[in-house]
């Protein structure tokens, strides 16, 4: 490792502290109060609250706990207190941040990868879910650490990374439903990707996707049909697809540009035109692969095809998001919208920063004006990104703090 090399790992080393130590402000400061909540949140802490004092976890009324898998609720009653759970989220919050991190200097030109731990650390779609008892911010830092494991085993083919992607994968829909959402986005974009794996890789990927999908799979069994009737129905169909489509299509385009919330209403056409030209605009292009830096002696293919799988993944997840919004009692609306999207920031910022990034690989003076002008744009938008999560920080400080209900 030469001079240079070692230069620009010890300035994202810095750039990764600075924004781990602002994310946490704003997340302490946004939360000190106390942690806020909804109906769910009401949900959970009863059911951790049984767990501490029967063993079991129930509703308020008194049946099985089943409308959303279990591992959040064991997590509080682990904790056994509102501050507990406070400490759980900002560490769910940091981890996350320092996997997407570690994965975007894998993936991206090194000065775009400066950008990623700055957007995160700003990101008000993950400072928004952290005030809530909500499981989010758990599944961030889940999705986060199998994401980088996963990608780590297809780059080295190592037992270690391999195991702990299957035991992160496992865990994802115990957490969230949604994480079986996110497996079947990754499957998919490996099967897109099947022609660089060996036969034994194919062999092994396949035993990871099944063994991770059991969890899931045995607690919905258990919720639908054994804990009591199922509840799941037809919604309204494509009306409420489109919908839900153009909260999503909204949302993203939120990440990215100053886009008010008073311009949603009445432009659904618009904004599902807007998440598919988001779509479009994410897919990652071969341009400037061949100068693309590895962290590692070694130039991995993986590299090179791995934002296709995020690509993929990304696409599929919502698009089973859109078909539970429509053919199920899943939660429909724009502010669900960017709840459930929280969990897909760190991967559209990367395949958003990839997109841009042809023209962080080389010399600025041989590029001079459009490499500046790239620069500009990112500041700019890691400008907006500050004064917004700033803004929502203080309304989050606000906001009336929830307290643990009593088990009688």
């Amino acid at each position: 490792m030469g001079p240079r090399v070692r230069g620009a790992e010890r300035w994202f080393g810095w750039s990764v502290a600075l924004a781990l130590l602002v994310q946490l402000g704003l997340y302490a400061w946004a939360t000190a109060p106390g942690l806020a909540g909804t109906a769910d949140s009401g949900f959970y802490l009863h059911a951790a609250g049984t767990l501490r004092a029967s063993g079991h976890l129930l509703n308020p009324d008194g049946t099985a706990y089943r409308y959303w898998p279990p591992l959040y609720p064991v997590l509080v009653a682990l904790g056994g207190s509102l501050g507990a759970l406070r400490i759980l989220h900002g560490v769910a919050l940091a981890m996350s941040l320092l996997a997407w991190s570690q994965l975007g200097r894998q993936l991206l030109p090194r000065a775009a990868a400066l950008a990623v731990p700055w957007a995160l650390a700003l990101s008000t779609p993950w400072l928004v879910v952290s005030k809530f008892v909500w499981g989010e911010t758990v599944f961030l830092t889940l999705v986060a650490g199998y994401v980088l494991a996963l990608f780590r085993g297809l780059q080295t083919w190592r037992g270690q990374w391999w195991a702990a992607a299957t035991a992160m994968g496992f865990l994802l829909p115990l957490q969230r439903t949604a994480g079986l959402f996110l497996l079947a986005g990754l499957a998919l974009g490996l099967v897109v990707q099947h022609k660089h794996l060996a036969p034994r890789q194919r062999l092994l990927v396949t035993c990871h996707f099944v063994f991770t999908g059991l969890g899931g799979l045995a607690w919905h069994f258990y919720a639908l049909l054994l804990a009591a009737p199922t509840v799941y129905k037809m919604n309204q169909g494509w009306a409420q697809f489109f919908s839900s489509a153009a909260d999503y299509g909204f949302v993203l385009s939120r990440w990215l540009l100053p886009v008010r919330a008073a311009w949603r209403p009445e432009l659904t056409a618009v904004w599902v035109l807007a998440l598919a030209g988001l779509l479009a605009w994410l897919w990652p292009r071969s341009v400037g692969w061949e100068e693309r830096p590895a962290a590692s002696p070694v130039f991995s293919p993986w590299v090179r095809h791995f934002p296709v799988v995020l690509w993929v993944a990304v696409a599929c997840f919502l698009l089973l998001l859109l078909v539970a919004t429509t053919f199920t009692r899943s939660a429909a609306g724009l502010y669900d919208a960017e709840r459930y999207a929280s969990v897909l920031f760190g991967p559209v910022v990367l395949l958003a920063l990839l997109g841009v990034g042809r023209w962080f690989t080389s010399p600025l003076g041989s590029q001079k004006w459009p490499s500046w002008l790239v620069v500009g744009v990112v500041g700019l938008w890691l400008a907006y990104s500050a004064g917004r999560a700033g803004s929502n920080a203080a309304a989050l400080r606000q906001l009336a703090p929830l307290e643990w209900p009593v088990i009688r």
